[in-house]
């Protein structure tokens, strides 16, 4: 075991020196669901989407676990919405041409 190990394998980290993480997670997920959805998506409502899954995922008792999931799936659900409200009419237009 060389010295490096050894201190990791002694000194164990107390949850509050690993608190940085959880900012870390939120901004690492914030950037991929803005490269992701970001064209279709306002940022506002992207921090939405994090403000309403770090709140989910903190009552799992595994936030850091469910977070990214969560964020990405309430994403999906948003972009979906703003898809169907763009195109309103497309499914009756659609069926309209073919009972044409």
């Amino acid at each position: 075991m060389n010295h490096r190990t050894k201190l990791l394998a002694t000194k164990p980290q107390s949850i509050r020196s690993l608190a940085h993480l959880a900012g870390d997670l939120r901004r690492t997920v914030a950037a991929r669901l803005m490269r992701e959805f970001g064209v279709r998506v306002p940022p506002p409502l992207i921090r939405r989407v994090l403000d309403e899954a770090v709140e989910v995922a903190q009552e799992t008792g595994f936030p850091n676990l469910f977070f990214p999931a969560l964020a990405e799936e309430k994403a999906r659900l948003v972009f979906a919405s703003l898809d169907d409200h763009h195109h309103p009419f497309d499914h009756s237009s659609r069926s309209l041409q073919t009972a044409a």
